[in-house]
């Protein structure tokens, strides 16, 4: 056998079995629960939510949670249910560290995908308002993203088509723990409506977490916002935004004369005006004392009912039809109430 053929026979038995050597490693790191998700956005909170949308897609999906972390951490999705007596799903599609116009991206793709979404709930503080200008609005592939959860394609297509051979060896030590602990900022715990409620403990998340990020509102956060509100108004998707609960010690440190939030609070009504959006200030009205919180934004999981109640009484009292068709009116009142209330 000549040199050539020997090289030919080499060149294709190496294209041959490298890739086979990776799929036999995918499916021995699935078989032992120690596969971490395809890395579409290289979020694990969101990767790991689309694994388990694909195993378990919801069948009549009546309400969204869409937004950052702290719609993520924030809600109790069965006892919203409960509260809104909801026949439907509800699922909570929070992604940790997203801004309002990367949100409102999310919220398009999901609520084409699952045309029977009635209501869209979005729990939001002050860093969803940083670098709207900048981040790339388009996080993830849709087309990849939907056909994932769809199920038509095997799952191993996705790992080569988004291959990141470091990251699944690093995580392979890391993703069971992350999947069943409520300990850890990295979990990936859903419980089964995709809401992950922590409980952190103090020592676990480092001072830069703890401080928060400086407040900064950049003014294209709001007109997407607003871009938001009317494409669900538009269609006849009620929709309600929750101002989250803030620590008071980060609020101190980062906006200690309360100008940033008062301006915040100011945009946010502007930026919803006549849309028809229920605005919950749950900040306000809740006061959550500091040792509420496992970081600077984040609830932690045992006053998560307090929030869920508040949001669902809210929505309640604002119009006895939550899930929807609501007449488009002015703001209610909730906002300035609860803003004279901290002044």
């Amino acid at each position: 056998m000549s040199a050539a053929s020997k090289f030919l026979i080499g060149l294709l038995a190496g294209a041959v079995g490298l890739p086979l050597c990776l799929a036999v490693l995918f499916v021995g790191l699935d078989v032992v629960g120690r596969l971490k998700a395809p890395p579409f956005a290289n979020r694990l909170s969101f990767d790991e939510k689309l694994r388990v949308l694909r195993a378990d897609p919801p069948q009549q999906l009546d309400v969204l949670f869409a937004g950052s972390s702290t719609t993520l951490h924030g809600l109790d999705g069965e006892l919203l249910r409960s509260e809104l007596d909801i026949d439907g799903e509800v699922l909570n599609l929070g992604v940790q560290d997203l801004r309002v116009n990367q949100i409102k991206f999310l919220v398009e793709v999901f609520v084409g995908q699952f045309p029977s979404v009635e209501h869209v709930v979005m729990v939001s503080t002050l860093l969803d308002y940083k670098n709207c200008g900048s981040v790339d609005t388009r996080f993830f592939k849709p087309d990849d993203v939907l056909g994932y959860i769809s199920g038509n394609m095997p799952e191993l297509y996705y790992y080569f088509r988004y291959l990141d051979l470091e990251g699944t060896l690093k995580r392979a030590r890391q993703i069971s723990h992350l999947r069943n602990t409520i300990h850890d900022l990295e979990s990936v715990s859903f419980d089964e409506h995709g809401s992950l409620l922590l409980d952190v403990p103090r020592d676990g998340v480092i001072d830069r977490v703890w401080d928060g990020d400086p407040i900064t509102l950049d003014p294209p956060c709001y007109p997407a916002l607003r871009a938001l509100a009317e494409e669900l108004r538009d269609q006849d998707i009620a929709f309600t935004f929750v101002i989250a609960p803030m620590r008071p010690g980060y609020l101190a440190g980062r906006d200690p004369h309360g100008t940033l939030l008062a301006q915040h609070r100011e945009k946010v009504q502007t930026a919803l005006a006549g849309t028809g959006a229920t605005v919950i200030d749950a900040h306000a009205a809740l006061e959550m004392p500091e040792d509420a919180f496992f970081d600077a934004y984040h609830l932690k999981r045992d006053r998560v009912e307090k929030l869920t109640r508040y949001v669902g009484e809210q929505m309640i009292t604002s119009t006895a039809q939550p899930k929807g068709n609501r007449p488009a009116r002015p703001l209610t009142s909730a906002v300035s109430q609860a803003a004279d209330h901290t002044r």
